[in-house]
């Protein structure tokens, strides 16, 4: 297209998309914001009218009454800060200033919630700039912690969590006392108190105070205790899979998900490196730019959960997670620590759910900032109060996981209350004797996060209480909770690993084979008879796919596995089932190959297995009718599988790939034979050559 074509084309694009965000339907708004986002960095002259456009339908976009518009207006709002323009600069000015301007005035929901969402975002995306108006943001984002919507409440504390990274960025060891941290407390201080005359701010309650001043409380603790946050997040980490397998199996919909891939695919061509070969990168690339299905990522790294965060979480707060440590607030929440522990805990009688909320993310980090002064005058009347909330249907996911993450911040200290958390544990587990089709109230996975965190703290202490609770805990059947916690447990414990793999490989037979586990070598009548499922559906499946694949089995022979997973599950008619099936087929040869390449011990059974598997996984790469499942077939053969790949039967097959009508397969597929062509170059270079001269 010439010059002319593109303008006149971008002029008609620009009117519909002022079209939709002018239009009264939420949706045609939302559309309106992701297309100028994703316009923001294309490059067809016209920069500054364009983003001086761009910025005008944006304007008038908020304040919105649709919480949705609202976060995408912001988002969109923060991204335009950082395209590069003569405009940007005042534009920046503009922005910051109207939103001081809507905290700072009466009341006013949309324009309140928009404001802390935007100053989040300038945080974010201009940190310089945003670090300049720093004093005056200061003084009004308070408002919008007291504010009566806890939406606001939350969006406010995470604008004052970005803005105290920039301040934590910033300072040097010649910094004299900045004021930012003092204000912060002096803020919290005051929210636990009533207010005196006419300073109650209309509609704002005692609980709404208390609740922001908690919230603000654990952002000082966050900031002032860096290890602390690396730790929790790792922690955190452990409760993630719970999650996971629903993500994955599910494709996300609706306005947000262009965002989050978008999000995603910046962050990864951001992250990029050369490393792990050419189709590691070539992997990587594809995952840039938006192309690998969600279903195929591999189980570490799905979507991230938050222990303790909100529902309404804006969608890139993982962003917000402080990497700069402030000695000033560490050294004024050291001064404080007895006041504020005290304070914190006064709040124990109040049953307001965000308050109860935020009291279980403040008493771990309170315990991990000065541990020992914690526990020799918190930790009875904490503990306490943690054991009391289990009692209580509402409060008892917070209490499990709180207790997990208190036993990691004081470790030995916690087992003198250790009886009485296993024994509320092993109440809410199903006893061996509960019969399989009435275990009750579906369990709570913080359970089991409960378990992981608690073998993580106490290690062989806990063993002997925990080897007891691992048939009630297979009891619950199968699930990403139960698999993370067993992974844990058994990494922390190894004495417990071996009845850990016993006890899952037994129930993934039961799912996947309908059949009781055989061992190798035990006659047929010796083995014990086992329940089968009588119905599985594909979420079981895939998740027990999922989990065989993933899995420490170390020592354990899965060749039975893979074989019967290769001829089942395959040619499953349900898409999640093939590409776990692809994935776990993968997964489980690659050790075995390794190790025999290590060792030098080849095992001609199994050379023989591996090639079976191997033709049906091809097979799979070349007919199955959906391309992600073709795909993944590919992206799974990596350098381990690379003797069997050069054989002749099997370049075939990849051979015929370089056919297929993706491109991102075609272009995995030549990544692959190049790779094998010094393996076999009598056989790859000729049909190789006539593929690249056409």
């Amino acid at each position: 297209m010439g010059t002319e074509d593109v303008s006149a084309f971008m002029e008609e694009f620009h009117h519909h998309i002022f079209e939709m965000v002018s239009s009264s339907d939420v949706n045609e708004k939302k559309g309106g914001i992701l297309a100028i986002v994703n316009l923001l960095e294309v490059d067809f002259g016209n920069t500054g009218s364009r983003i001086s456009r761009f910025a005008n339908y944006l304007r008038n976009l908020l304040p919105s009454n649709d919480t949705t518009v609202t976060e995408l207006a912001a988002y969109a709002i923060g991204r335009l800060t950082t395209v590069g323009s003569s405009f940007t600069a005042e534009y920046d000015d503009f922005v910051i200033k109207r939103a001081i301007e809507w905290l700072c005035e009466e009341r006013h929901e949309g324009k309140r919630h928009a404001a802390v969402l935007i100053l989040q975002e300038l945080a974010i995306s201009t940190p310089t700039f945003f670090f300049q108006n720093i004093q005056p943001i200061f003084d009004c984002i308070f408002n919008g912690v007291r504010d009566p919507k806890p939406m606001i409440r939350e969006g406010a504390v995470l604008a004052l969590r970005a803005a105290l990274m920039v301040t934590a960025q910033r300072e040097t060891k010649d910094t004299q006392n900045p004021p930012w941290y003092s204000k912060c407390y002096e803020e919290a201080e005051s929210g636990f108190e009533e207010p005196l005359g006419g300073a109650r701010e209309k509609g704002v309650n005692r609980e709404d105070r208390v609740h922001g001043s908690l919230l603000v409380i654990n952002e000082l603790l966050k900031c002032s205790n860096i290890e602390g946050e690396r730790v929790r997040q790792e922690l955190e980490e452990v409760t993630s899979q719970q999650a996971r397998h629903e993500a994955h199996r599910t494709q996300s919909s609706g306005p947000g998900s262009s965002l989050t891939r978008s999000l995603r695919a910046l962050q990864q061509m951001q992250e990029h490196r050369p490393r792990g070969g050419a189709r590691a990168a070539l992997l990587r690339y594809h995952r840039a730019q938006g192309y690998q299905p969600a279903t195929i990522v591999p189980l570490h790294q799905g979507p991230s959960y938050q222990l303790h965060g909100s529902h309404r979480l804006h969608h890139h707060s993982h962003h917000l997670v402080p990497t700069h440590e402030s000695n000033t607030c560490k050294r004024l929440l050291d001064e404080k620590f007895d006041q504020i522990c005290e304070r914190v805990l006064r709040q124990r009688a109040l049953r307001n759910p965000y308050i109860q909320h935020a009291l279980h993310m403040v008493l771990p980090r309170l315990a991990a900032f000065q541990t020992q002064r914690f526990v020799k005058r918190y930790l009875a009347d904490t503990m306490d109060y943690l054991l009391g909330c289990l009692r209580r249907d509402r409060e008892r996911s917070w209490a499990f996981l709180s207790i997990g993450l208190l036993a990691v911040a004081v470790g030995e200290h916690l087992l003198h209350y250790l009886p009485r958390i296993m024994e509320v544990i092993r109440v809410s587990l199903p006893s061996n004797s509960t019969p399989s089709k009435k275990k009750g109230p579906i369990l709570d996975p913080a359970v089991f996060t409960c378990i992981s965190l608690l073998a993580r703290a106490n290690k062989s202490s806990i063993a002997p209480d925990l080897k007891e609770l691992l048939d009630p805990m297979l009891n619950t059947g199968l699930s990403p909770a139960l698999t993370a916690a067993l992974q844990e447990v058994s990494l922390r414990i190894p004495q417990l690993k071996r009845d850990i793999q016993d006890g899952l490989l037994k129930m993934l037979s039961c799912i996947l084979m309908q059949r009781p586990l055989k061992h190798p070598g035990v006659p047929k009548h010796m083995h014990a008879p086992q329940p089968s499922p009588e119905t599985t559906d594909v979420a079981t499946i895939s998740l027990a796919l999922k989990t065989l694949g993933s899995f420490d089995f170390q020592g354990r022979t899965l060749t039975s596995f893979v074989k019967h997973c290769a001829n089942t599950y395959l040619t499953s008619e349900h898409k999640e089932i093939r590409l776990e099936a692809v994935r776990t087929c993968c997964c489980l040869l690659s050790p075995a190959l390794q190790n025999m390449k290590t060792t030098g011990k080849y095992s001609v059974s199994l050379m023989d297995d591996v090639q079976k598997v191997l033709g049906k996984l091809l097979l799979a790469g070349v007919t199955d009718t959906d391309s992600d499942v073709r795909y993944c077939v590919l992206a799974s053969l990596d350098e381990k599988f690379d003797g069997h790949l050069a054989q002749a039967e099997n370049l075939s097959a990849l051979f015929i790939s370089l056919n297929d009508e993706v491109f991102e397969i075609r272009e995995l597929a030549l990544c692959i034979i190049g790779r094998l062509s010094s393996l076999n170059p009598a056989y790859i270079m000729p049909p190789l050559r006539k593929v690249l001269i056409q």
